[in-house]
This record gives structure tokens, sequence and C-alpha cells, in this order.
């Protein structure tokens, strides 16, 4: 069985102990704990909230990071405070876990050792959670690439069919601090891989909420994540005229701009479908040399990509739909618990949208299924045979039995 616990109180051990009675209290007679998945805001000192957890919940290991807030069926929460945890009781046996903490020496290698790891415990079919902390160094903020990372991992691991979901964790909306929960501690530049338990099937959707603004664009300039031109064009002046703004203007903001770049599988020309791009987000600008840096490194020169726009009515109808159709064609009377990773950007707080698109997913799954969200720095989902890391989305899973 998985219960869920949330707490919001500013002192760190207190929260832990909070989140964790809150769950215990919901056990039926003689259930224990056997593991732990815990993610709170980047404000708490997280030995204390570990230390409060297992006040509470005994010496178990936990497993999770940093996030900018928390989602569950009753709550939601970004002020950096929040501690949102599912425990799983003595129905549920302990997984395998695999942990690298060598992400500094760079993101492909470190994602191969933990797949060539994974590749060892896993069977095709299986279900492994991906958790690494999305922030390299700062100031100015240095991300760890998660497309880099993935490449890294499937360098390792051989078996097709495993699903991989995750995320890229942070603390709050600045992208720091970032930490993993590795089982017994708190740790930095590091990837953990959680192989959920056999017999557990995931069912996953991804919502997005962005449209294209522009016709195809192809990129003639691109070095890793600083993409220089399109259509040969400098990016940034590409974006001042879609924007309205001046070039200078636009990069002196240093503001996230409202627009991402999405690249489109499938029929180039078919009927827009948002299930078949990937979008990245802008998140810097270089007036002198006319580039903009987008949130990974996986687009190349010679891609047809698109100027997108972060549309917050069709993130809420996107997440509206998307919820209550997973809803319908999975098997709830069988769920287990139910998980929603969230980009951080798509809170209302940051992204301005009138209504919370996380509140849309949790009052729509109600109490059918225990469930915890949390905000992420990059989310990770199967996407056209393998999968990827994401931006702007929110990827919803629930794990039901066989």
């Amino acid at each position: 069985m998985a219960y869920i616990g949330f707490s919001s109180d500013t002192d760190s051990k207190k929260v832990g102990r909070e989140a964790a009675l809150a769950a215990k209290s919901q056990f039926k007679s003689k259930e224990t704990t056997t593991w732990v998945l815990a993610f709170c805001g980047g404000r708490h000192e997280t030995d204390s909230v570990l230390a409060g957890i297992r006040f509470e919940l005994g010496d178990v290991p936990i497993y999770g990071g940093a996030t900018a807030g928390i989602i569950t069926n009753d709550s939601i929460g970004y002020t950096g405070y929040e501690c949102g945890l599912t425990v799983f009781t003595s129905a549920s046996p302990v997984p395998d876990v695999v942990v690298n903490n060598d992400l500094e020496a760079g993101e492909f290698n470190a994602g191969k050792e933990l797949g060539l790891a994974l590749d060892e415990i896993t069977v095709e079919g299986d279900t492994v959670l991906i958790f690494y902390t999305n922030l390299r160094s700062m100031p100015p903020p240095v991300l760890y690439t998660g497309s880099t990372l993935m490449d890294g991992l499937y360098a390792g691991l051989k078996k097709s069919t495993v699903n991989v979901i995750g995320s890229g964790l942070v603390g709050d909306f600045s992208f720091s601090p970032s930490f993993v929960f590795d089982g017994r501690k708190t740790v930095k530049h590091s990837i953990i891989g959680i192989v959920v338990p056999g017999g557990i099937t995931p069912h996953t959707r991804i919502m997005h909420g962005c449209k294209p603004i522009s016709l195809f664009k192809e990129i003639t300039r691109i070095d890793g994540p600083v993409l220089y031109e399109l259509d040969g064009r400098p990016a940034a002046d590409v974006f001042s005229e879609m924007l309205g703004i001046d070039s200078k203007e636009l990069c002196n903001t240093k503001k996230p701009f409202i627009v991402t770049i999405g690249k489109k599988y499938g029929e180039p020309y078919a009927p827009f479908n948002e299930q078949m791009y990937v979008n990245r987000l802008v998140i810097d600008s270089d007036h002198e040399k006319g580039s903009v840096t987008i949130f990974e490194a996986d687009f190349q020169q010679g891609d047809m990509v698109q100027v997108m726009s972060r549309d917050n009515q069709l993130m809420v109808e996107s997440v509206g739909s998307g919820t209550a159709e997973l809803i319908e064609n999975t098997d709830l009377g069988n769920s287990e618990f139910a998980l929603y990773i969230d980009c951080a950007g798509r809170a209302s707080g940051f992204s301005g949208s009138e209504i919370e698109e996380a509140d849309v997913v949790r009052k729509t799954i109600g109490k059918s299924v225990p469930f915890l969200g949390f905000y992420s720095g990059v989310e990770i989902a199967p996407f056209l045979g393998r999968s990827r890391p994401l931006d702007w989305t929110g990827v919803l899973t629930i794990f039901t039995n066989g």
C-alpha cells in the first residue's frame, strides 16, 4: 500500500515529522514502512527533514530530493518549505536502487554507468524512476544537460522495453539548490535510478501547453544549448521580432522568454497535435553574439523547428483533458499510486496563469488514487520509442498492479 503525507511547516525537522505522521495516520493495522519517496523545498535543512521522517517511520530508505513545490490530493504549495511523501508499507518490497555520484565528471559517462548498472538488475518491462541534481554550479545557474545524460543511460541500458520516468530536481524557481536523497543521506551532483518493484505497471500521459506561432525555421548554427542562428539570422533577432521588442532590450531583461523552440516529430504539415512536439525553454540571450540559450543540448544544425508560444489556456485544457483520458483508460480499482512531475514554470506564480494547472490535475484525480506531485526543472518520460527530457510539460503516471 501507498500513503501520502504533506506538510509546509518552516521548521525542517518538524516538516518531515508532520508529513510522515500524516501518512502514518492512514496505516491499516500492523502495517509498517518499507521505503519512502520524498521531496522537499530547497529552503529546508535536509538532514533535519530526513531525521524528522525517520522519527515517525523508522530507519527506512528515503529516496527523492529537491523540489520547488508539492502537489497532493488535498494540497498544493510552492513557498520552498513544502515536504511531500509517498510512504510504501509492508506489502511493497524495497526497490533495487543504483546511485552515481559522478555527474561533475560528465553527464554522458555518469548516465552510461547508471545504465550499465540498471541493465544488470532490470528485466524487460520494468519501470525505473530517475532523479538527478539539475544544478551544476552558480551563479549564474549552470545546469546539467538531461539529453546528454539520457544518451549515456541508453548507451548502457540495452533493454528496449524498460520504462524510464523521472526528473531533474531543483529546490526553487531559480534552479537552486539541487539535491538527491540516495536512501540514507542527501547528495549532490548525483543521479539515482529506482527500479519499481515487479508487477507494477505505469500508465503515463504527457501534458503540454505550447502552440506554434511561426513557420518552420532551420537551425543554421548551434553549439550545445546555445542557439546562434535560425534561417541564417541571429536567433535573438528572430525572437525580438516575434515578441515585438528590441533585441538589445530583450537581452538586457535576463528574464525567461514567454516562448519556446519546438521540434515537431512525424509528418511536418499534419494538423497541430501537441503530443508530437518536444519543446525547449529559452532561458537566456546574448545581444553581442545574437544568441539565445535553450534548456537542453539535443537540437542539431539542420533541424527544422518552430517558435512556440507558452499558452496558459492551452496548458489548462491539456491537463484537464489529459488527466481525464488517463483516468478513463486506467483500471483505478487496481491502482497503487500516482506521480505528477510538473515543470516549475507552469505554476501560476511563475507563468501568470489565472488557473493553477496542478489544481486541475489533483481535483480531476480526487481521492481515486494516492497522488503526489512535485515541481521540477526537467521532466523525463517515454516519447517515440525512448524516454527523453522534456520542458514545459506535466508528466502524470498512474501505477497499477499488473
